[in-house]
């Protein structure tokens, strides 16, 4: 449900490119959320990863690694 939230705040953003990115990105972390909480926030149940969540995760851990390699690239 906060999932939902999240993603409908991203419909308010303007460009339709930034809305997309803003939006798998918000489901990537969500997602990792989940793997390490589980569904209800305990951490008790088993994770059922759909997909579409397994690849937001995967594009969100690449931008990350990125951003983390170019920080260092910078530095």
């Amino acid at each position: 449900m906060r999932t939902r939230e999240l993603l409908r705040i991203m419909n308010c953003v303007q460009c339709n490119k930034c809305r997309l990115h803003g939006k798998i990105a918000m489901m990537g972390l969500s997602t990792a959320l989940q793997i390490h909480l589980g569904r209800t926030g305990e951490g008790e149940d088993p994770n059922r990863i759909h997909r579409v969540e397994l690849a937001a995760l995967m594009t969100t851990l690449y931008k990350v690694s990125r951003a983390v390699q170019f920080y260092k690239e910078m530095r």
